[in-house]
C-alpha cells in the first residue's frame, strides 16, 4: 500500500509556525505609542520606524525572536552555528476594515518572519503562495479535477497540491519562512478589529564557504 512511509515530499520550502510567550507592555506600545502612516494605494498602516524592535524598550522581545530564528535555523535546520543571523528591519503593520497585502516578498533578506499581536480568526488569514516557477505535482498549465471527498485541510494536499496556504495565527504566534516565499493578507472586513502584526528580516553574519567561493559578511 503507498502511503506517506514510501512518498517522499521532496525539495520543501519551510514554513514554521512557533508562538513567543506575552509581551503586553511591548503589545500596548506598537499598538498605541509609535506613529504609523499610510501606505501607498492607502492599503493598511505601517509604522515610520523600520528598526522598531531596536527600540530599548522592546530588546527583551527582539531577543526571544531571534532564540526563535536560531531555534529554527540552527536546530531544526541544521544551519552550521558559525552562521550568526541578525535582524536586520523590522516594522508593524496595522490593518483597519478594508485593508489588505498583495502578494509580495521581501527583497534583500534571507528569512523573514511575522509575529501576531491579534488573533486572525476575527481579522484577515495570512495567505502563502506557490511560486509559479516551482511545480510540485504537476504544473499550472495542468489542474487536474480531484476526488469529491478531498481534503484540502489534509497536509498532503498543500504539499503536493495546492498553489496556496492559508494561515490564521493565533495572537502571540510568530510565522517564519525564506523571504523569497510569496505571501498575501487577506481583506481586512471587520469594522471593529484592527489587525496588528510585527514583520522582521534576518540576513547572516559571518564566513560563508571557503576557497574561491569564501565570502565574509
Amino acid at each position: 500500500m503507498i502511503n506517506e512511509n514510501n512518498v517522499v515530499p521532496l525539495f520543501g520550502i519551510p514554513l514554521c509556525q512557533t508562538q513567543l510567550k506575552e509581551y503586553k507592555e511591548s503589545e500596548d506600545f506598537i499598538k498605541n505609542k509609535i506613529n504609523y502612516v499610510e501606505r501607498s494605494h492607502k492599503v493598511c498602516y505601517i509604522s515610520e520606524d523600520d528598526y522598531l524592535l531596536d527600540k530599548e524598550n522592546l530588546l527583551p522581545l527582539k531577543t526571544e525572536v531571534m532564540e526563535k530564528v536560531s531555534e529554527f535555523l540552527h536546530g531544526y535546520l541544521d544551519i552550521h552555528p558559525k552562521h550568526n543571523f541578525v535582524m536586520t528591519t523590522s516594522w508593524s503593520n496595522r490593518y483597519e476594515q478594508n485593508h489588505f497585502i498583495d502578494q509580495h516578498y521581501h527583497s534583500n533578506s534571507l528569512f523573514s518572519g511575522v509575529l501576531f499581536l491579534t488573533d486572525c480568526k476575527d481579522t484577515a488569514n495570512i495567505v502563502f503562495h506557490k511560486d509559479k516557477n516551482h511545480n510540485n505535482i504537476f504544473t499550472d498549465t495542468v489542474r487536474l479535477d480531484h476526488k469529491d471527498n478531498f481534503d484540502y485541510t489534509n497536509k498532503r494536499s498543500y504539499l503536493f497540491h495546492q498553489p496556496q496556504m492559508a494561515v490564521c495565527p493565533k495572537k502571540w504566534d510568530l510565522i517564519m519562512f525564506p523571504s523569497f516565499l510569496n505571501h498575501s493578507v487577506n481583506v481586512n472586513t471587520n469594522p471593529n478589529d484592527k489587525r496588528y502584526t510585527l514583520s522582521f528580516n534576518v540576513w547572516v553574519k559571518g564566513t560563508i564557504g571557503g576557497g574561491h567561493s569564501k565570502l565574509t559578511l
